[in-house]
């Protein structure tokens, strides 16, 4: 092998670390019209730990539209020590999972809808809210002692989005058994459409081909 073929495979090897080091970032959240919110709500991940063990597990889906002002919700939920009594989402840390508590932001005791006291396992949405609209007697998503915690309405929406945006906000749901909460998972971005595992094999296969390709030609 000549100095030059050495230098144009090391030159490929590093396109191929670049382009996969690219390929499992997350999508970023900043700046987004749309930003689509994962949660895998787990036991491990509720804090301070329930008193009652639960092999309980799910998963959330929430879609922040910052341009419509709206919020959509999705969850999914099995093995918990009994029927869900409230599921919702709290905002908003300082610092990502930073406190470990915080209080709830959505509506109490949990979204409308929500399936309680139905069984251990069940689903949820898609079901859209409205970000703009409050009123004590009508609260909507929000849970009015969160609007109270700041001068306006305005500025309480504003928090939450900013919570979401910025990955400060959790979602968990409770049990009788685990009334502080049995699962739970912060809220944060999916990764790239396309991207992630499936598409760092199709793309470095490819490009591992051309590259094969390329030397039996040589």
């Amino acid at each position: 092998m000549t100095l030059e073929e050495d230098r144009n495979n090391n030159s490929i090897r590093s396109g191929l670390l670049a382009l996969a080091s690219v390929l499992i970032l997350p999508a970023p959240a900043a700046h987004a019209d749309v930003i689509d919110l994962f949660a895998d709500l787990s036991f491990a991940n509720e804090r301070p730990t329930p008193p009652v063990p639960s092999l309980g597990t799910g998963s959330a889906h929430v879609v922040l539209d910052t341009t419509a002002q709206t919020l959509t919700v999705s969850a999914t939920f099995s093995g918990l020590t009994g029927p869900a009594t409230a599921a919702h989402i709290h905002c908003c840390q300082t610092a990502f999972d930073v406190p470990p508590a915080v209080g709830v932001a959505t509506a109490v005791p949990s979204f409308p809808g929500f399936p309680l006291n139905m069984g251990t396992s069940g689903s949820y949405g898609p079901m859209t809210f409205d970000l703009t609209q409050f009123s004590l007697a009508n609260p909507g998503v929000y849970n009015p002692a969160f609007v109270a915690m700041f001068p306006s309405f305005p500025q309480a929406e504003a928090a939450l989005i900013a919570g979401l945006e910025n990955h400060l906000t959790y979602f968990n749901i409770h049990t009788a058994n685990n009334p502080g909460g049995e699962i739970r998972g912060q809220l944060v971005p999916g990764p790239i459409v396309g991207a992630g595992l499936p598409g760092l094999i199709v793309a470095c296969g490819g490009l591992l081909g051309w590259w094969r390709r390329r030397k039996k030609i040589a």
